[in-house]
């Protein structure tokens, strides 16, 4: 008996006859998607909330290189006015006002020219090598080593985005950028070498929750600090608009629209406290996440537009990029940035169990993690250096750099103000070394920020204009005998420097004796030097 099954029957059998039967291999394994599934699919876990996408990892990777070659290429404008000693800060000057014996730099092995262009190079050398991920491991290292060593050679010149960029590479050197989109990765498919299941699942280890939840705490800790009169009033925006130091030309235009301004204040501050805390809700985790980012950089590419803050904006998106979820990714819109494929070999216990390495650096992760939320809440609850109560707080801060506070914009700066750096010539002419040496002039400028250099300028000569615990005063009269020397040296004896003045100018309101307010400019004179001789 014969029994005659057609192909259109049996799913199984839908060959053509005399179609070639394909190679078999019993040990073939399916190649890993292109795209993770989507997390909204699951439920709320640990992974949901504190794993990391490795496409996140590598923008991050990225983002972070291009920042390190900016700040170098702003800082190498001032080579000799900040690294030598024929500078603004020589050593000595630094050492003595900075004596703790835990703040290390390679930078003060000498004060030469020459000798600071060359960690420069080397500095730079490793970040471009992070930015293409080319030994990974070793350069995210490197590149940590002379953040930490450019940013205490002059520690007053520092900001929050230096420091939050240095937190973000801290974390960074106990987690994989490399995994996709990098060099490091090219040469491993090149050399025949199978793409693990750990190559392109999400990260999920101490250090991405440490990352993630730095990040967070600089929103948090800035709304604790925030929480004052100050912003509840909704004052604080318009005031900083107007600041001196702070306010790009367009914050003009925006002050025509206090409402607004009002409006943005509050919303700055809801924002800053619910951000951080809907970040890790374990609920609809992906889209939440999503919107909050969203909200985040959109503030911060506000800030950018409006106020003169160095690179603080940019380092702050470049941290938020570590929150972007596969679902992003696997949008239409990145569909052509797949996770790896190629030959995938499923991990047997043998050779992928972490090693012992792994977890030794886990838990020092998770030790200095603990030791982070320490230091804020130290902040928080205490004022005049409250980090030292906690064991190791020098060592840690300063030769570890973990030392951080999120105080930035707490309330409507003060010291509202400008300089005018009066030099008189040995011809008796006036004239302003801060304004290219025009005739000294005493109206307020236009746009005052844009009289320094750059954002390092403006945050040193901010700082000096301050009589207060800090202490920046003390620099007043190094940065004034640079100057007066740069200028001298470019200028023949008649249009030489012989005496100098740093002048503070500050717009203040008056009523009159009519009882109308008029407008009222202070002048105080911050420092005064003899030049002659030098």
């Amino acid at each position: 008996m014969v029994i005659r099954i057609s192909h259109s029957q049996h799913p199984n059998l839908s060959m053509k006859k005399n179609s070639p039967k394909p190679d078999r291999q019993p040990n073939a394994v399916t190649p890993p998607p292109t795209a993770l599934p989507a997390e909204s699919c699951k439920p709320p876990t640990l992974r949901n909330l504190f794993a990391i996408d490795p496409r996140s990892l590598a923008l991050f990777r990225i983002a972070i290189g291009l920042l390190l070659l900016a700040d170098l290429l702003v800082r190498a404008t001032d080579l000799t006015a900040m690294y030598t000693d024929d500078g603004m800060f020589p050593r000595a000057v630094i050492h003595h006002h900075f004596t703790s014996i835990w703040i290390w730099s390679f930078h003060f092995g000498s004060g030469t020219w020459a000798f600071q262009a060359v960690l420069f190079g080397i500095a730079a050398v490793l970040a471009l090598a992070l930015l293409v991920g080319f030994k990974t491991r070793w350069v995210v290292i490197g590149s940590w080593l002379m953040l930490m060593s450019v940013q205490n050679r002059v520690p007053p010149i520092l900001y929050g985005g230096d420091h939050i960029l240095r937190m973000l590479l801290f974390w960074a050197m106990f987690l994989p950028l490399e995994r996709v989109w990098s060099v490091d990765t090219w040469l491993k498919n090149r050399r025949g070498n199978a793409v693990e299941e750990s190559d392109w699942s999400p990260v999920l280890s101490v250090a991405s929750a440490a990352i993630l939840l730095q990040m967070a705490l600089m929103y948090l800790c800035s709304a604790i600090y925030k929480s004052n009169p100050d912003w509840f009033q909704g004052g604080v925006i318009t005031g900083t608009l107007a600041h001196d130091f702070y306010a790009k030309p367009l914050a003009a235009w925006a002050l025509h629209f206090p409402q607004l301004l009002t409006g943005l204040t509050w919303g700055t501050f809801l924002l800053e406290w619910a951000g951080p805390l809907l970040l890790f809700v374990p609920w609809r985790t992906v889209w939440v996440r999503l919107a909050v980012v969203t909200a985040l950089a959109a503030m911060h590419l506000g800030i950018e537009l409006l106020l003169t803050v160095g690179l603080f904006s940019f380092v702050a998106l470049a941290g938020l990029t570590l929150f972007l979820p596969a679902v992003f990714w696997n949008s239409r819109l990145f569909a052509r940035f797949p996770l790896p494929t190629g030959q995938h070999k499923v991990p047997t216990s043998s050779g992928n169990e972490p090693s012992a390495l792994h977890w030794a650096s886990q838990g020092l992760c998770g030790l200095l993690l603990i030791y982070v939320l320490a230091v804020n809440l130290a902040g928080l609850f205490g004022r005049s250096q409250p980090n030292r109560r906690i064991p190791g707080s020098r060592f840690l801060n300063e030769a570890g750099g973990l030392a951080q506070k999120w105080n930035m914009f707490e309330d409507t700066p003060s010291k509202d103000g400008w300089y005018v750096a009066r030099a008189l010539l040995n011809d008796r002419s006036e004239v302003d070394l801060l304004r290219q040496g025009t005739p000294v002039n005493w109206e307020r400028p236009v746009c005052p920020a844009v009289l320094y250099p750059n954002h390092r300028w403006r945050q040193l000569f901010r700082e000096m204009s301050y009589e207060d615990a800090l202490g920046y005063q003390v620099f007043r009269q190094p940065v004034a005998e640079f100057i007066c020397r740069r200028w001298n040296t470019q200028h023949p004896p008649p249009r030489q420097v012989s005496k100098f003045e740093f002048i503070y100018s500050i717009e203040t309101s008056s009523i009159n004796e009519n009882g109308s307010k008029v407008d009222v400019t202070v002048r105080e004179r911050l420092l005064r030097i003899n030049v002659s001789g030098k």
